[in-house]
Formats: C-alpha cells, structure tokens, sequence
C-alpha cells in the first residue's frame, strides 16, 4: 500500500511561512508532507526562508527530488520544463512528483492548480484552505482560530472574496 503524501510548493510555504504557521503544514497528521529542492531555492525571503529552513533541519519539511534512474519521472520533469509557465521552476518538479507518485499537490497558484487538475484530477489537488480545514479537523486550530487565521494569509483576502462570490464561509467547508 502506497504510503498518502502531500507535495507543498513555494506559494504555501510562503503563504505560511510569512505568517509564521509553517506547523499548520509540518503538522499534518492525515499525509507525508513533502516539498522539493527547486521549492526550498524559491522561498528565498524571511520571514519564510527561515521557517522553511528550521523545518527542513528537524526533519519535519523532508526534501523530495526526481529520481534520476526512473524514466518516468524525468520525462515528467521535462514535459513539465518545457511549458513556459513552469520552465526552470519549482512548479515543473511538485507536478511531476504529484503525477509520477500519486501524491496529492499542495498550491494555490492558479496556472499549476488548472494544470494539475487535467493531470491528475482536482481530488488530488489542495489548497491553503484545505490546509486550515485539516488543522481544525485534526484539532491542531479550533474553528475561531481557523477563521481568525484566514485573513491573516497573504492569499487570505482573495481565499475569503471567493468563498463569498459562492455563497460560502469557512464554516460552511467544514462542515462537509
């Protein structure tokens, strides 16, 4: 049986990095949380640099990569190099470990989420939102702390507006 692992790039890790909540996604009990080395070069800022950082030395953010010796997961990489969206990013690398392993891709980036979804279908694609609705559901965030959180995200606002365009709050996600 193939071991659940979630793959985070550098938007969520900078999303909560900067909020200095990187245990929202270190701390997940349901997945293997996971990001890849292209990712680590992205989040080249404080405050998130150095949360990413800290995380990597206590083993709780695990470096993946593409394994070089499977063909299948080079050809990925290189598929996904060569869009121009993605050429040379990180983006190219959570992709394709997401396909090539069946892992679920953690993002908020609109281009890699409407990618994703025709590689690997929106059932395994997550989200800063997703992220939130795991803490309060594995009782890491009550739902108070949850809904004070939110906004506090650098994507919170956009998250927040298109929760409301739909007709739905926080509360409303977690209850399904």
């Amino acid at each position: 049986m193939k071991e659940a692992a979630l793959v985070v790039d550098a938007c969520i890790l900078i999303t909560f990095g900067n909020a200095s909540a990187l245990d929202l996604i270190t701390g997940i009990q349901r997945y293997r949380v996971a990001t890849s080395a292209r990712v680590v070069v992205e989040v080249s800022q404080p405050p998130a640099r150095d949360e990413v950082e800290a995380a990597i030395r206590a083993g709780s953010l695990p470096i993946e990569a593409i394994d070089l010796s499977n063909d299948r997961e080079q050809s990925a990489l290189q598929r996904f190099d060569s869009r121009p969206a993605f050429k040379n990013r990180a983006d190219a690398e959570v992709l394709a470990l997401a396909v090539c392993r069946d892992w679920i891709l953690c993002s908020d980036e609109i281009t890699l989420r409407r990618t994703a979804t025709s590689e690997i279908g929106i059932d395994r694609i997550a989200g800063s939102l997703d992220i939130l609705i795991w803490a309060v559901a594995e009782r890491r965030l009550d739902q108070k702390e949850a809904e004070e959180f939110l906004p506090r995200l650098d994507i919170g606002p956009r998250l927040l507006a298109r929760l409301d365009a739909d007709g739905l709050s926080f509360s409303d996600l977690l209850a399904h």
